[in-house]
């Protein structure tokens, strides 16, 4: 999943540099992720009614964790929503997010 124009999980916060560093990889190996294309990630954005994101994206053949690059799946452990985005049109920041587990 894809969130953007909006505050992250608080827990997430923690890991500022991972998170860059996958940002700067994604938008330099994987421009396609930002444009006008259709995304191979769930896409959510916040509007400024925060914490509520709203679907603006759905992948015909989304990327899994399993099968993306390193440096996104890094990231992508850190944080666990407990619940099914695929008919999910709107999700609240403050709630199903958990944090993972801490990694070595």
């Amino acid at each position: 999943m894809q969130f953007s124009c909006g505050p992250a999980p608080e827990h997430l916060l923690a890991h500022l540099e991972r998170v860059d560093a996958a940002a700067a990889w994604a938008e330099e190996n994987c421009p396609t992720w930002f444009g006008d294309g259709p995304p191979p990630l769930h896409a959510f954005s916040c509007d400024g009614e925060v914490p509520t994101y709203t679907r603006n994206g759905v992948p015909g053949a989304p990327l899994r964790a399993s099968d993306a690059p390193a440096v996104i799946a890094d990231v992508a452990a850190l944080v666990e929503l407990r619940r099914a985005v695929g008919d999910a049109w709107t999700i609240y920041l403050d709630e199903g997010w958990v944090p993972a587990a801490p990694l070595p």
